[in-house]
C-alpha cells in the first residue's frame, strides 16, 4: 500500500478473520536459498510482526543458505543483473533485510539436521540466528492452535 492509498479491505478481512480464529503466531518454513523466495518470506514475517503477530521463520534445506555469510551474499544471483539492479534500488538487501526483521521480533531458526547434513556449525552461521532446532521443536511450533503455518 502506497501512502495515501485506501486501506487493503481484502487483506483487513483476511487478518480480522485469522483473529478470530485465535491464530497468533506465522510459523514459516523457507526451503529455498534464492532472494526469490528470501523477501516473501521476509515480507510475511515482518508484516505479521507489525500486525502485532508472533513470527518464526525455520529455514531449512536450500533455505539454509540465508542463514550463511556467503549464501546469503549469493541469494540475489537468481536474478538477471538488470533485475537485481531495479531490486535493490527499492528493497534492503536481503542481509538488511534480515537485519530489520530480526530488529522487528522476528524469530529466525535454524535446522539442525540440515546443519549436519551441509557440514554447517553455529560458526558458520550470521548473527540473526535465535537458535539451531530439529524437526520436533519446529513441529511443536506449527501446531500450537494459534499458528499459521506457511511452508516457502
Amino acid at each position: 500500500m502506497t501512502a495515501g492509498a485506501a486501506p487493503d479491505t481484502k487483506a483487513t478481512s483476511t487478518i480480522e478473520h485469522a483473529k478470530q480464529e485465535g491464530k497468533k503466531s506465522l510459523i514459516l518454513v523457507v526451503s529455498k536459498g534464492g532472494a526469490d523466495m528470501a523477501y516473501p518470506s521476509l515480507i510475511l514475517a515482518t508484516t505479521a510482526r507489525a500486525l502485532g503477530m508472533d513470527a518464526h521463520m525455520y529455514f531449512t534445506f536450500w533455505g539454509m543458505q540465508l542463514l550463511t555469510p556467503q549464501g546469503r551474499e549469493k541469494s540475489m544471483e537468481v536474478f538477471p543483473p538488470e533485475i537485481r539492479k531495479a531490486i535493490t534500488s527499492k528493497f534492503p538487501t536481503v542481509e538488511q533485510f534480515m537485519q530489520q526483521a530480526k530488529q522487528a521480533g522476528v524469530h529466525i531458526h535454524a535446522c539442525s539436521p540440515t546443519m549436519d547434513m551441509f557440514g554447517l556449525t553455529k560458526t558458520s552461521l550470521v548473527n540473526e540466528v535465535d537458535d539451531i532446532i530439529g524437526a520436533s521443536t519446529y513441529l511443536e511450533l506449527a501446531s500450537r492452535p494459534d499458528a499459521l503455518t506457511l511452508f516457502i
